[in-house]
């Protein structure tokens, strides 16, 4: 019964996310720089586990901390293949609208009790590093703060 959930709610993935999921393996090229095949390798492993979780999931056969991890790691990966601060702000804003479509995903997951609240969690902690990440990428890595110590009283 509870396999059956699993397969049928994986259905109701938002479309950004399948989007995501669904993008086609970066091509590696005879002319890459080395840094940047292992980069690409790298994002190639992680687009292909998240395939791969995403039907286990289908089947019932894992867990939507899984999926999240993986989307972690794949965002991560991305993320790291560009070097231009306007390149790192595109891939963060859509990595964003990502999390927030998943986000609204998750809370109707959390009231149907196929997911948990530690998971809704998780995924907001990650949301929040996305927008932590965008921030200091649209002011050049400063992040914001006052670089003066609190001093104890």
């Amino acid at each position: 019964m509870q396999v059956e959930l699993y397969g049928q709610h994986a259905a109701k993935l938002s479309p950004k996310v399948m989007a995501v999921i669904n993008a086609p393996l970066l091509e590696l090229k005879d002319d890459d720089a080395p840094l940047l095949r292992l980069k690409k390798e790298r994002f190639n492993a992680a687009l292909k586990e998240a395939k791969a979780r995403l039907d286990l999931y289908k089947r019932g056969l894992t867990r939507i901390p899984e999926l999240i991890d993986v989307g972690e790691r794949l965002f991560a990966a991305e993320l790291d293949l560009y070097d231009q601060p306007d390149q790192k702000e595109e891939v963060l804003e859509r990595q964003l609208d990502v999390y927030a479509e998943a986000e609204a995903n998750l809370e109707k997951q959390v009231k149907e009790r196929l997911a948990t609240e530690a998971d809704l969690e998780r995924l907001r902690y990650n949301k929040l590093s996305i927008q932590i990440e965008l921030s200091k990428a649209k002011n050049g890595g400063d992040d914001g703060q006052s670089k003066a110590q609190p001093t104890p009283e």
